[in-house]
């Protein structure tokens, strides 16, 4: 007997784009069990188009919220209408690739959550992107969400219980559905394109990129030396906003049952960080050097490169909350 999947679609005036996506869903060679699509008070034709669906494929059920809910109640309130054993989150603007349920139930096994690589393109085609398998540490999760986007995202039922009574946690649903996976060392990645995401630079998600995936260019003493400059201004900027964050992260492990949690680590770097002062610092940048094959975006060589990333990474994560800059479209 196969795995239910519930497929869960948060949407807010997605006419222009949302046909694309439901026929992409609609031909997936792996069964979805129920297409739950919740509309959050659209002031397009999304609504009509939802129920045209919805009279096509009896698997596909729509709801209206009677007023704005935002992306994340949105989201947190359709999930709690599913009733399979697995829940794919879907956003109404992307493509998704045939297989990729598919694939992803095939990889998820014993894990709570399976992600997968996100392809970028506008309307002028498609955009370059990082097709490296990500480090899925949780030590790397607390510090950055788009490890794993949250329109690739196959998470199993047993997970909703600890996520849903934190959702009152200004945090973005994908980040913190990763955070409690990553806390217990279940989650999983399919090496390999799911999803075909619409990039807009007007979304609420989107980050102007820092640079491209890291390579022996960026190795160069040039870009070096730019990169300290950007980070050093951009974490004097946000360092407060940057404490109150992991404040919240301290609050938010903490929260979670011990037994079988893996986050000891990441607990304490949380902890460092929440609070001020220069022997705090040094705490920190010690324990960096020490978990420094956990931090970035793959494993590195344990070599004398990534000892300098690890020693200056208190200052360089400061990259990963650059939306928390009043000006970060300048940090390039």
């Amino acid at each position: 007997m196969k795995e239910k999947i519930s497929v869960v679609i948060a949407v807010y005036n997605g006419a222009p784009y949302i046909r694309e996506q439901l026929d992409s869903l609609v031909r997936q060679t792996y069964p979805i069990f129920e297409l739950i699509v919740q509309d959050d008070h659209s002031t397009d034709a999304t609504f009509d188009i939802l129920q045209e669906y919805a009279r096509r494929y009896p698997y596909v059920h729509v709801f209206r919220n009677e007023s704005r809910k935002g992306m994340n109640e949105n989201f947190f309130s359709a999930m709690e209408r599913t009733t399979g054993d697995y829940i794919a989150i879907c956003d109404a603007d992307d493509i998704w690739e045939a297989d990729k349920l598919e694939n992803q139930i095939n990889r998820i096994g014993d894990n709570w959550l399976c992600g997968g690589i996100s392809k970028p393109f506008t309307e002028a085609g498609s955009l370059d992107y990082d097709s490296r398998k990500p480090n899925c540490s949780i030590e790397r999760l607390i510090h950055i969400a788009s490890i794993f986007p949250g329109h690739t995202l196959l998470l199993k039922r047993e997970i909703l219980p600890l996520v849903l009574p934190l959702r009152r946690f200004p945090i973005i649903y994908d980040h913190l559905i990763s955070l409690i996976a990553g806390s217990y060392g279940k989650v999983t990645f399919v090496n390999k394109v799911l999803v075909n995401y619409r990039v807009h630079t007007t979304s609420a998600t989107y980050t102007v990129p820092v640079m491209s995936r890291s390579g022996k260019g960026n190795r160069r003493l040039p870009n070096i030396l730019r990169s300290v400059i950007r980070t050093v201004s951009l974490y004097i900027e946000i360092n407060a906003d940057m404490r109150d964050w992991f404040k919240m992260i301290v609050i938010i492990l903490l929260s979670l049952p011990p037994e079988g949690a893996v986050h000891t680590d990441a607990l304490a770097i949380a902890r460092l960080r929440s609070q001020k002062g220069f022997l705090n610092y040094v705490r920190l940048t010690f324990l960096y050097v020490r978990l420094r094959r956990k931090l970035f975006h793959v494993e590195e060589k344990d070599g004398l490169f990534t000892l300098l990333r690890a020693v200056y990474f208190p200052i360089s994560s400061s990259d990963y909350f650059r939306y928390m800059s009043k000006s970060h479209n300048k940090y390039v």
